[in-house]
């Protein structure tokens, strides 16, 4: 079953544009911890301050793998401390995980 974790940021235009540098840097770090797919969504109409980072997995489990093994990561507390530093530009407003309910 696949499972997409996506986490929503909001913030300024120049916040985002950050968050969009930040996503490309993590995309090797992800990889190599499991997650698969790993792209960022932007609103079609034109919605400057949002964005939402999704990744996918194989299952739950390799979800919860992954994110011990990424909070066990030095990059993890480089980014907590850089999205603490930005505050309140910008904001990590939650994760939200998801699964296929139309995949077998």
């Amino acid at each position: 079953m696949t499972v997409t974790a996506v986490t929503t940021w909001e913030g300024t235009p120049t916040a985002i544009t950050l968050v969009v540098a930040g996503s490309k840097a993590a995309i090797e770090i992800h990889e190599s911890l499991g997650a698969r797919n790993p792209r960022l969504m932007r609103d079609s109409n034109g919605e400057l301050g949002v964005a939402h980072y999704a990744i996918d997995f194989d299952s739950h489990e390799a979800y919860g793998k992954f994110m011990d093994a990424m909070q066990a990561h030095e990059w993890w507390s480089q980014t907590m401390e850089a999205v603490a530093e930005a505050y309140p530009d910008l904001q990590m407003k939650g994760t939200t995980v998801f699964y296929d309910a139309l995949q077998d």
